[in-house]
């Protein structure tokens, strides 16, 4: 991201710089990106010649005071130049943020893999996951090509020319591909998780009913849907692809050890767990915590049960007209 900043962005120098960071949530994971970023401007300019404006989105329910409480820590970007200034946008990605033609750069990762929830995809079988991987249901066969190409026209509107978008979207391996079965691998983990959710349903400790709503809510696209949603904005709009790169990760390797590891999974899925679960605070506390000891049994006894890797797959567009 910051070869495509100097590369592409040193000839643009307007007075105020406005950078949109989409998919906030608490903060933290934007901070790493922008503290690089600024550093960049820091450089490029004397620090306080320019105006900064960094506008954090995500949805309306997000936290937006342990947001403000992570970007005026000390370790912060805030502290870097003084002239920085922080706002908070509540609004989906699906929609535009903020007026055409008035952001410098924008960033999202580790979002756009969220999706609506599809109530056809509920199961008491199958994985917490039946979004991601299974086949596309009747009607929806061209659903996630229209809405990623969606995402990328709200930001061609929002971006200033000479503005750079860069984000990853979560993705499928061609079928055949030494990859393929990586790529699925967190299916099969999530899999293995509604497996003891079942348990506890067979234990009447949850209804079928609130097992089979237990699906988290994420897509891994095709290269049909993501090629479709490039290829069409690159040529009905001004955007131009000037970055793409292709990475599979083992997902436990960006974690020191096996609770933070752990923690990291159960972070994804509590919400689609907790709000599934019917009743007063109590009882989906207590539910949980008990799904949670589960979890961590499960674990210890057969670790590779819950190894996965993610195929991500990083693009940058550079808006040229």
């Amino acid at each position: 991201m910051d070869n495509n900043y100097n590369k592409y962005y040193k000839k643009y120098n307007n007075n105020n710089i406005r950078i949109l960071d989409i998919g906030c949530l608490h903060g933290k994971n934007s901070i790493i990106v922008l503290k690089s970023l600024i550093e960049q401007i820091r450089n490029k300019w004397n620090p306080n010649e320019k105006v900064i404006e960094i506008f954090h989105s995500d949805l309306s329910v997000n936290d937006f005071s342990n947001l403000f409480n992570q970007v005026y820590n000390l370790n912060s970007y805030s502290n870097k130049i003084n002239n920085i200034f922080t706002y908070g946008i509540g609004n989906a990605f699906e929609n535009q943020l903020v007026p055409n033609n008035s952001i410098d750069f924008i960033f999202s990762f580790t979002t756009l893999h969220w999706v609506p929830f599809l109530n056809k995809y509920k199961s008491f079988e199958g994985s917490l996951y039946n979004i991601a991987f299974l086949d596309r249901l009747a009607g929806f066969e061209n659903y996630y090509k229209e809405r990623l190409l969606n995402v990328l026209n709200h930001r061609y509107n929002e971006l200033k020319v000479g503005g750079i978008f860069s984000f990853n979207i979560f993705i499928q391996e061609d079928q055949g591909n030494e990859n393929e079965e990586k790529s699925k691998s967190s299916y099969n983990c999530m899999t293995n998780v509604k497996y003891f959710l079942r348990e506890m349903s067979n234990e009447s400790i949850l209804s079928r009913e609130e097992v089979e709503n237990m699906i988290v809510p994420f897509v891994h696209l095709t290269r049909n849907e993501y090629q479709y949603a490039i290829d069409k904005s690159t040529n009905k709009t001004g955007l131009r692809l000037i970055y793409e790169n292709k990475i599979t990760i083992k997902w436990s390797d960006s974690y020191q050890d096996d609770e933070s590891y752990l923690g990291s999974i159960i972070s994804i899925i509590s919400n689609s767990i907790k709000s599934s679960i019917i009743g007063d605070p109590t009882r989906v506390d207590s539910i949980f915590n008990d799904f949670e000891q589960r979890f961590h049994l499960k674990y210890k006894l057969n670790p590779n049960d819950f190894q996965f890797q993610i195929t991500n797959l990083y693009l940058s567009f550079l808006k040229e007209n």
